[in-house]
């Protein structure tokens, strides 16, 4: 259940989130995938259209970066 418990969205919904870069995406740590837990909290905490303009920032600067 994880991050189900935090955010009482059907799993579909959060993938969906996840995909439109609307929802924290998972992390793999060994072979083991799940959420940040301070991700997931910024998200509570600033909401969605929030944390959408974060996520969009974070993956212009990655693009920055290998440019």
């Amino acid at each position: 259940r994880g991050v189900q418990e935090y955010i009482p969205f059907p799993t579909s919904t959060i993938y969906a989130k996840m995909k439109a870069l609307r929802f924290p995406q998972k992390k793999r740590y060994g072979g083991t995938a799940m959420w940040a837990y301070s991700e997931v909290k910024l998200y509570m905490d600033i909401g969605e259209e929030a944390y959408h303009q974060h996520l969009l920032k974070q993956k212009e600067l990655e693009k920055v970066k290998v440019s």
